[in-house]
């Protein structure tokens, strides 16, 4: 070659190859020379309108590096999202309306100074109720997250509701009937209040809620995203699915003035959402554990029937979130291949009180039994919970960790799986402990690694709502102190 030349292949962030020749050679044929150019310069300039659209709105509205920078189900959870804001938005117009006849708009004795008042006392029940859930719910958003992302969301439906009929309750009389229940302008009063609160709470426990979807989101299999841009990206979308409800929301609420008219449009709106939100929050593919996926992926671990070979069945994420219950409660221990519940548990319990479910021997022979172990489980006795299936209770040691939480769930669901199958008599409890234990040390490590393998992050867990009461210190810590 007489001149130098050079053809560079790049990737971008969303992963298209182009290529841009550099100078040119007299060994190479002007033509051919040309005809890469014109390849490289029609791949990046030359796009049909169409596509250019495409790609501008996706760089818009989607992480940078999409579809590589993000999980697999994010797409279709994003769209439902989409959905459900849109309906949202528009029975967010009637409930507003609502709330403003509710303040005295459009009422000539009602006066501004009411209005006020009105305003400042569902302002201090919403604050009081962000405290509130805080408190009690914080540290449950990250385990349970799909079940608290739609709660959310029909909590947010229940204020709009309480907003949109609350003009009516001013004709509502029960003093005659019921002289302790409010009735006309005090029954409004409450019902604003109520709204609210249960506002307040919507947005308290939906941003838990979005927080650890969006760092699910963020953490594909191969690779990390930008949890910042992603809460970017979708604070953009939904400002424009919002005000796009709102714009049609001005142009159909004016003809919305009837009664069953304002009821059928909530009705289908309200429908819309929740089922938009359901469906949003069933395509989501969670990777770690907690204690309903733990349970459905031990139970079919360990049926010997679940294969003709006899092998052990190792679910995918994708298998678990077909199977999971979004609405359920977490102390329940369900057995997935019967599909039913078949005991109860409650983690981290404090030893003190396990004495008021449990007789003072079997405390005594449970914290002999796991001294070599960061927890202790106890089974309450059958009269301290009158249900059928045992009631579990499992206390901590100090420096347990996620792991020591799942071991401890699934040592639970081996003793509730055991006495479902067989009627145990409370001299035979001790002894089943005991087996149970014995089956999980045998088959743990084997379940770890066929989860790994499987694609579950085996490194995080969230087994236990919250921090425990109390642990359980050690014999050289209980001396300094």
């Amino acid at each position: 070659m007489t001149a130098s030349s050079s053809v560079v292949a790049e990737r971008d962030e969303t992963g298209r190859i182009f290529y841009t020749t550099i100078g040119h050679s007299t060994d190479i044929p002007a033509k051919k020379t040309a005809r890469t150019t014109d390849t490289s310069r029609n791949r990046l300039f030359n796009e049909k309108p169409l596509q250019a659209l495409g790609r501008s709105i996706s760089a818009i509205f989607l992480p940078a590096g999409y579809p590589n920078t993000v999980t697999p189900d994010y797409l279709h959870y994003q769209m439902y999202n989409d959905v459900q804001e849109f309906c949202s938005s528009l029975s967010g117009l009637l409930a507003s309306r609502g709330a403003l006849e509710g303040f005295g708009v459009g009422n000539a004795s009602a006066s501004a100074t009411q209005a006020l008042l009105l305003s400042v006392l569902k302002d201090v029940c919403s604050r009081f109720t962000t405290i509130i859930g805080a408190y009690y719910f914080g540290t449950s958003l990250y385990p349970e997250t799909k079940t608290f992302r739609f709660l959310a969301d029909v909590i947010n439906d229940t204020s709009i509701v309480l907003d949109t009929i609350s003009p009516y309750f001013t004709s509502i009389s029960l003093s005659a009937t019921s002289p302790y229940i409010p009735s006309g302008s005090t029954l409004q009063i409450a019902a604003l209040c109520m709204s609210g609160a249960m506002r307040s709470l919507c947005s308290l426990v939906a941003g838990g809620s979005k927080a650890a979807l969006t760092d699910h989101f963020a953490s594909p299999v191969n690779g990390k995203g930008d949890v910042g841009e992603l809460n970017a990206k979708n604070a953009s979308r939904s400002t424009v699915v919002a005000l796009t409800g709102v714009l049609l929301g001005t142009l159909i609420v004016p003809y919305i003035t009837t009664g069953i008219s304002i009821y059928t449009a909530l009705f289908f709106l309200v429908f819309g959402h929740l089922l938009a939100n359901y469906l949003a929050v069933r395509s989501v593919v969670l990777r770690s554990f907690n204690r309903q996926r733990s349970s459905i992926l031990w139970s079919t671990f360990r049926n010997p029937k679940g294969r003709a070979d006899g092998r052990s069945v190792c679910l995918t994420p994708r298998d678990v979130s077909n199977r999971e219950i979004i609405l359920d409660i977490p102390s329940r221990i369900r057995d997935a291949v019967a599909d039913r519940v078949i005991g109860y548990c409650s983690l981290g319990v404090s030893v003190q009180y396990a004495m008021t479910s449990c007789n003072t021997s079997h405390v005594l022979k449970m914290l002999q039994y796991f001294q070599e172990e960061p927890y202790v489980l106890f089974v309450a006795e059958s009269r301290s919970w009158g249900r059928s299936g045992p009631c579990i209770l499992v206390s901590f040691k100090e420096g347990y960790g996620s792991l020591d939480q799942l071991r401890a769930w699934l040592h639970a669901l081996e003793i509730a799986a055991m006495w479902s199958t067989q009627h145990m008599r409370p001299s035979e409890i001790e002894d089943m402990v005991l087996s149970t234990h014995e089956t999980l040390k045998k088959e743990f490590s084997r379940f770890m690694g066929c989860m790994k393998e499987a694609g579950w992050n085996i490194d995080e867990g969230a087994m236990m709502m919250g921090s425990p009461g109390s642990v359980i210190m050690s014999p050289e810590t209980t001396k300094d102190a």
